[in-house]
């Protein structure tokens, strides 16, 4: 049986619209959902990003007033830095951030040269022990800046044998503890002759040190200034294919009386050293970076002459005659050629010639344009000669 549906008897009942409470409700999400994006997504990152430039600001500005009062007092701090680099330089002149069997030997010989005593033989204890490894003259080892350092101490022994006398020894000895690079007596052999001479054996020590993580710096060696021929071919000054003009010109000079040598002020050794050659003991030193002034004094006739002369705390009086050769009285002033502007080592030497005797100083390797040696104020006959070599 079939079932026929009327559709126009079927009644739909409408659907109920939104109340106004429901409306109200619905329309504060949307805006609760709209603020909440707004606020996290948009007003929040640009917050963030002014608070982050605020601070910033606030950085750079107090950098720049850090910077400004740095600039106000830039004097005083070139002045701090130039004091702290002076007593850098002093504290390492007294222990060199290097290990040097070079630096070791040429501190021996000044102080064999300075005392008169003999050196037969030098030998290194343990030196294969010792950090010897040759570092770049660009640079230092390895660097960690902004690290606490960690101090490295290296002492470098050696061992002499020696010839002498007791005051050469005092002398060697006493140029060893008074020198401003620093070193010591470890211990000390001696032998007396039958002649009253002293052969003996002596270990020195020569400490060294550096921070680990600044590295080792290079020893660097002043070389003297040579005289000699520009070319192996080239014809020496003065000279002749006959015999006697060629045994003129081989003929040695006059050993000078007195040497000054004038060194850098990088120089280990005193700045300033002064000695009469025949006179044991007449060593007069002085070791300020500095120019300073020394008086010296001649005295006698008839071949028999005496010397005085002032220099720092030393007062050095000659009672054994100084020789006379060729009619002259000699000085010879070696001079170590200047590092920077830092180096402002010289001396001012006022002389007083009583003798008749012409007083003959030889400058060699200085600088006329900023010389390290001149005279002061002079009595008697004084003659100055500026040598290349």
């Amino acid at each position: 049986m079939k079932m026929k549906v009327n559709l126009s008897n079927l009644r739909l009942k409408p659907q109920r619209g939104l109340t106004t409470r429901e409306f109200i409700m619905l329309a504060l999400l949307v805006v609760a959902l709209e603020g909440y994006f707004l606020v996290n997504y948009i007003l929040a990152p640009a917050y963030d990003d002014y608070a982050s430039a605020v601070r910033e600001l606030q950085e750079r500005q107090q950098a720049l007033d850090d910077i400004k009062r740095d600039y106000a007092r830039r004097n005083e701090i070139e002045a701090e830095i130039k004091d702290a680099e002076g007593k850098l330089a002093v504290i390492q002149a007294q222990l060199p951030p290097y290990v040097s069997q070079e630096e070791a030997v040429f501190s021996l010989k000044d102080y064999s040269d300075r005392s008169g005593l003999s050196i037969k033989s030098i030998s290194f204890v343990n030196a294969g022990e010792l950090p010897l490894s040759v570092v770049p003259a660009g640079g230092t080892e390895d660097k960690a800046p902004f690290t606490a350092p960690v101090p490295v101490l290296v002492e470098q022994q050696v061992t002499i044998n020696f010839m002498g006398d007791y005051r050469q020894v005092y002398d060697f000895l006493s140029n060893v503890e008074t020198n401003s690079r620093k070193g010591s007596l470890k211990s000390i052999t001696l032998q007396k002759n039958d002649d009253g001479t002293l052969n003996g054996v002596m270990t020195l020590s020569f400490p060294s040190y550096w921070d680990e993580y600044e590295g080792r710096k290079p020893f660097v060696m002043t070389p003297e200034s040579e005289s000699g021929k520009a070319s192996l071919f080239d014809e020496y000054t003065g000279y002749s294919t006959s015999g006697q003009a060629r045994s003129e010109a081989l003929k040695p000079a006059p050993r000078p009386d007195f040497y000054i040598t004038l060194n850098s002020y990088l120089n280990n050794s005193a700045k300033v050293f002064m000695m009469n050659y025949y006179n044991a003991g007449s060593e007069a030193i002085e070791d300020r970076n500095e120019t300073v002034t020394a008086q010296m004094t001649l005295d006698g006739a008839d071949g028999k002459y005496t010397f005085s002369y002032k220099l720092g705390a030393y007062d050095i009086v000659g009672d054994t005659p100084t020789e006379i050769k060729d009619g002259k009285i000699r000085m010879e002033v070696l001079v170590q050629p200047r590092r920077s502007d830092e180096d402002r080592v010289g001396l001012v030497l006022d002389i007083t010639n009583n003798t008749g005797v012409p007083f003959e100083i030889t400058v060699k390797g200085d600088d006329p344009s900023n010389p390290r040696f001149m005279t002061g104020r002079t009595v008697g006959n004084v003659m100055v000669i500026q040598a290349n070599g």
